[in-house]
């Protein structure tokens, strides 16, 4: 506490307010209180002392910032009370300064969670192309003293540039590291480097792009955070600072481990994601393939029929409809078993795709059996497909030390002149089959 007269001199003060200043009592009464007073303060600590004097109201509780002599700035709250009849004044002051910077540290933080909360929602809701983009904007505006940014993601191995701020990210997208030739190594922590000597080491290609679009022999200090998925380090933040090597202190670290934990949910989160649209797409393959050769399975042969036949319809164009089927392959399956059986029917798989057109439909309907859907094609032009696919077949095969001579009997039917639906002319195109079979013949066309 100190009394202040209407010159703004100090004529008492405790021992606290000597332990503020750093000064003693005779020294204070010598001084005049505006002396501590920081100079963006003045002028109100002088105006309102003016109007409090003359009994003018004004706030008796307020803040301030204090200069010390020996240069130390200080947070006061002081609470002024006018001596009554006197023109001296009765001043109480509270250092609240550490007070004060936790308070700033607490806001910042809780900007710098908001921030993240906000970030992971919209990463979340699928609305951003670039989510290391969007991150390392937040992280660039959020913690203090970061002048620019980049984001590395492991690929196949390596770990290439996916974001930048204040670079060149098409030139940055050129580089790449190995695991040990990364400045930071594979750390699972927030890291500060400040030594970049391991770029030296790279071949004159990357090392040219880092030194002058990457700025690696300007930078004072790198603050990193690692994106950690699953226990593996899969990325890394790097905010740089080109002006202090002391520019990250425990705050910003602090501040920076809540973004890696952040980051690290989001990916994970991401990976799983993943993980689950590529079971969706495998469980919806096999779904309409069949999982030996990988071929169209009869569910989808239906659909697809279904849309063939309609848009056949509407061009007034044929489709032809072939049915293949093995010849003797029972025999195969009985003699070498069926491990050998099903590596023939890939091989055949692999062989019936080459003599087909991307209009062609293929699909394996059961043991040995397979069946063509040809759009614009009648079942006369169809015959050339149908010699192109018997010379792919009848080509020998060795599997297992052991040569095979396979042979197919096919059926043909066209729509719509052999049936108005794809049952009757699969119907059809079957009848065709057995008869090329009975008759011992390559290929039958269906004759109503």
């Amino acid at each position: 506490m100190a009394v202040i007269d209407e010159n703004l001199m100090i004529h008492f003060a405790n021992k606290e307010l000597c332990e503020i200043v750093d000064l003693s009592k005779e020294e204070l009464q010598k001084i005049n209180w505006t002396d501590f007073v920081d100079p963006q303060d003045l002028e109100k600590i002088k105006h309102n002392h003016q109007l409090r004097v003359r009994n003018t109201p004004v706030p008796d509780r307020f803040y301030l910032a204090m200069r010390t002599p020996n240069g130390a700035r200080k947070e006061i709250l002081v609470h002024v009370k006018m001596i009554p009849g006197t023109q001296r004044s009765l001043v109480s002051m509270t250092d609240v300064t550490e007070l004060k910077q936790l308070a700033e540290k607490l806001e910042r933080k809780t900007k710098c969670q908001a921030t993240v909360l906000q970030v992971t929602a919209q990463i979340l809701k699928g609305d951003v192309t670039n989510p290391y983009q969007l991150i390392l904007e937040s992280a660039t505006k959020v913690l203090p003293k970061v002048q620019a940014g980049s984001v590395l993601v492991e690929e196949k191995g390596v770990y290439v540039y996916k974001a930048a701020v204040g670079y060149d990210l098409s030139e940055l997208s050129k580089v790449f590291f190995h695991r040990d030739e990364l400045v930071q190594g594979l750390t699972k922590d927030v890291m500060i480097v400040r030594d970049f000597s391991v770029n030296e080491k790279l071949d004159d290609k990357r090392k040219k792009i880092l030194e002058q679009v990457g700025r690696f022999r300007q930078i004072k200090v790198m603050m990193t955070i690692p994106v950690v998925v699953h226990k593996k380090t899969v990325g890394f933040f790097n905010l740089d600072n080109f002006e202090d090597t002391n520019a990250f202190d425990e705050e910003s670290i602090d501040t920076a481990r809540i973004f890696a934990l952040q980051i690290g949910v989001i990916f994970e989160r991401l990976s799983l994601e993943k993980q689950i649209k590529k079971q969706a797409e495998q469980l919806r393959f096999f779904s309409y393939h069949d999982p030996l050769t990988g071929l169209a399975n009869r569910r989808f042969l239906q659909e697809e029929a279904e849309r063939i036949l309609a848009l056949a319809d509407r061009q007034k164009e044929p489709v032809s409809l072939l049915y293949l089927d093995l010849n003797d392959f029972k025999k195969i399956n009985d003699t070498f078993g069926h491990q050998t059986g099903d590596l023939i029917l890939i091989e055949i798989a692999k062989r019936l795709r080459k003599r087909t057109r991307k209009s062609d439909f293929v699909a394996r309907i059961g043991g040995d059996e397979f069946v063509f859907l040809l759009p614009k094609t009648s079942r006369l032009c169809a015959i050339n497909l149908v010699k192109r696919i018997m010379e792919q077949i009848e080509v020998s095969m060795t599997i297992d030390n052991n040569n095979f001579e396979i042979s197919a009997s096919i059926g043909i039917a066209e729509y719509p002149k052999h049936g108005n639906s794809f049952s009757k002319i699969l119907h059809a195109a079957d009848e065709a089959l057995y008869c090329a079979k009975t008759q011992n013949k390559p290929y039958c066309i269906f004759e109503s």
